[in-house]
């Protein structure tokens, strides 16, 4: 075991001292923190200094930088949903997407083969100005889709079977949400 001197009270430093260079210490971050990093990072000077410094420019790049990253912001997603359609019944799943956003496809029918409309409803039209991309009856396809416009994309499914018919939907690819209608 190692023996230390005892300390002597002398040379620590008193509460008035501490409380002193805390005060300091505090000070001199928020001086840093208002003159340096508000101009640096966040483009905020409420002093002026920051612009003085160039400090200023370097936050206005970033902020400029950061508003363009998110504007053409998207992220690539991969969704499963299921639906479960009875003798003569319909139902929709659309994708959410803008113009050039990318989907990639696979559905499926399990009981037999589904009439089905691939079709798109552009933003801020009427329902009845969709435009159909394809229309068939089939038990499954595949595919990839690039949106020609913003708007929902999607399959309109019918069963024309006297079973009930499950349809798997996956989709994967750069859009905001896809969800049944």
């Amino acid at each position: 075991m190692v023996e230390r001197p005892p300390i002597e009270l002398a040379e620590l430093p008193t509460i008035r001292q501490l409380a002193k260079a805390s005060v300091t210490a505090f000070v001199v971050a928020t001086l840093l923190l208002v003159v340096g990093v508000l101009p640096a990072e966040f483009a905020i000077d409420p002093t002026g200094l920051g612009r003085a410094l160039g400090l200023m420019q370097l936050g206005e790049l970033k902020k400029e930088q950061s508003t363009v990253i998110a504007e053409g912001q998207s992220t690539t997603r991969t969704d499963e949903l299921k639906l479960t359609l009875s003798p003569g019944q319909s139902a929709e799943i659309k994708a959410t997407m803008k113009a050039k956003d990318t989907l990639e496809y696979v559905w499926e029918a399990d009981n037999g083969p589904l009439f089905f409309e691939f079709h798109g409803d552009p933003k801020g039209k009427p329902a009845s100005q969709f435009v159909s991309y394809e229309k068939a009856t089939k038990q499954a396809s595949k595919g990839t889709f690039e949106a020609a416009f913003e708007g929902k994309h999607g399959w309109y499914w019918k069963n024309i079977n006297a079973q009930i018919v499950t349809v798997t939907l996956r989709t994967r690819g750069v859009y905001q949400s896809v969800s049944v209608q």
